[in-house]
């Protein structure tokens, strides 16, 4: 797999189209199936290499969150209000007068704990979903923010939709990190410390880096238009703790670490060295690797699609074009298998800087690509994240004629799968 994949990762630092890149391939039973990290001069990119995690956090959000479902603490079916009253301010967006205000109104129906774990509540983020981008600029709030914010104000952008009725990637888990908070007394980032990242061993993982850590964080860069990468703006401070982290993107990692935490889910919930168990094999079967929108009651539409409102931080496409998929309680689900990689039933998500993982409980094997540079969705991360899960499953590798593609970019409709 080596002689495969390291020319193709080697050659895409050298042309300058990443910053750097690693990625780890596991088997169940731990065994590495391909690990390796790439740079250039400038600095060194390998598996233990800190990154800033972005969305990769709200699988461990969710798994925290159901872990208080086992212990039936938290009812996944009960209004969100019971947990968070300060939810009960959020009105759903309806558009705009002439003069730019919002027009909003009540919410019909209850926020429930359900659609936050699925992303059917209707909050949506800034630099992907224009309207909200707008909301913020016509109400003087600086988008963007999400890691820095210090109220709950900032999350209690108005809905896009009514609850329950479609599906619209965005803040659930933020809210879904709050709930947690309320049920258990103490921050987000205490508890997935004691209950998730210390049990597991995850040394290099928390909300928070040392100051040798930071030292060698990989630093977000910024690609441009005409496809030149340079530094890009510092996000935070990674030795200050949060304000208020909520439970869509505080964490910093490596993929070493994360993928770790991935090896417990396509063992049912249980390291298969360590013996440590987080969740139970059915909580994981039923919650994490199955689709869960036909409980919620809505269509699939919108699952995997990638739409932005600012271009520097994320191009337009599709995930797994022409695959039926839904979403889980924390991973997008394809409900049928792949033509080159992971069997029916799988999950999978991503960071914002680049980063692309999947898990695959059938076969027995995940897999994780990460970069640390915008825009998300990038043409040349996806590339490489597609050739390690085509190595993984001995599929031949993509070339331009190659199509049934896990991703297409732009958002042409009308087009079921297209050409890497």
């Amino acid at each position: 797999m080596d002689s495969v994949l390291d020319p193709i990762f080697r050659k895409a630092v050298d042309d300058g189209e990443v910053p750097g890149v690693c990625a780890i391939a596991l088997d169940s039973t731990g065994k590495v199936l391909y690990e390796a990290g790439f740079h250039g001069t400038e600095f060194e990119v390998t598996t233990r290499t800190p990154l800033n995690m972005y969305s990769c956090t709200k699988l461990m959000t969710s798994v925290a969150a159901l872990q208080l479902v086992e212990n039936g603490s938290l009812d996944i079916h009960a209004p969100v209000v019971k947990y968070c009253p300060e939810i009960a301010q959020v009105q759903v967006l309806e558009g705009f007068q002439d003069d730019g205000s919002p027009i909003l109104r009540k919410p019909a129906q209850d926020i429930l704990v359900l659609h936050l774990f699925t992303h059917t509540a209707g909050f949506a983020y800034d630099f992907f979903e224009a309207d909200t981008l707008k909301y913020r600029l016509t109400t003087s709030h600086p988008p963007g923010r999400t890691m820095t914010a210090d109220s709950k104000d900032y999350y209690s952008t108005p809905l896009l939709h009514e609850p329950g009725s479609a599906y619209v990637y965005g803040m659930n888990t933020d809210w879904l990190g709050f709930v947690v908070e309320s049920i258990v007394g103490t921050s987000l980032s205490s508890y997935i410390d004691k209950h998730i990242i210390h049990p597991l061993g995850l040394t290099h993982t928390g909300g928070t880096l040392t100051a040798e850590e930071s030292g060698n964080l990989f630093k977000l860069h910024v690609k441009d238009a005409s496809g030149k990468l340079g530094p890009g703006p510092p996000l935070r401070d990674p030795t200050a703790p949060l304000a208020l982290p909520g439970g869509g993107d505080y964490l910093y990692s490596t993929i070493e670490d994360y993928t770790q935490f991935l090896l417990v889910l396509v063992n049912g919930g249980k390291h298969p060295t360590s013996g440590v168990t987080i969740l139970k094999p059915k909580t994981v079967q039923k919650y994490l690797f199955s689709d869960m929108l036909p409980t919620v009651g809505c269509s699939d539409a919108g699952v995997g699609r990638v739409v932005a409102s600012i271009p520097m931080v994320s191009a337009e496409g599709h995930f797994l074009p022409g695959v039926d998929k839904g979403w889980s309680l924390g991973l997008m689900i394809n409900n049928e298998a792949l033509p080159n990689g992971r069997s029916k039933g799988s999950g999978a998500w991503a960071g914002l800087g680049n980063l692309y993982y999947w898990v695959d409980p059938a076969a027995g094997k995940l897999g994780m690509v990460a970069s640390s540079y915008f825009p998300f969705f990038d043409r040349s991360a996806l590339r490489l994240a597609d050739a390690l899960e085509r190595a993984v499953y001995g599929k031949p590798m993509a070339d331009e004629h190659d199509t049934g593609s896990n991703f297409k970019f732009g958002l042409t409709e009308g087009v079921e799968r297209a050409s890497l």
